[in-house]
């Protein structure tokens, strides 16, 4: 099984994530649908601190991501991040997490 696919199917069995609500339904959509990858300890944060200067790798971090950049790339993927369809992750969850990735540091 190819770990886009494997990826899928952990998104998919996270429950209500994308129903998230409330004051840090951004963080919280991000820590429920994301950070298994994206934290501190996550997949892509290992892969990324060797091709990324100081804490860029951990998304939570990181400053200078726009909304907009971010939904790009959660549609679409880039490198070894897989697109992610609305299927999967429905519009106003993607835009919660966003805007929570977009806010101060």
């Amino acid at each position: 099984m190819k770990l886009a696919t494997l990826w899928l199917a952990w998104l998919a069995a996270i429950p209500g994530a994308a129903h998230a609500s409330g004051p840090n339904s951004g963080k919280d959509a991000f820590e429920a649908r994301c950070s298994g990858c994206h934290a501190e300890s996550g997949w892509a944060t290992r892969v990324l601190k060797r091709r990324l200067p100081g804490d860029q790798a951990v998304l939570a971090r990181r400053t200078g991501l726009t909304a907009a950049f971010v939904k790009v790339v959660v549609r679409h993927g880039t490198g070894s991040m897989p697109q992610i369809r609305k299927a999967e992750l429905d519009d106003a969850t993607l835009d919660a997490i966003a805007k929570y990735l977009e806010g101060p540091k």
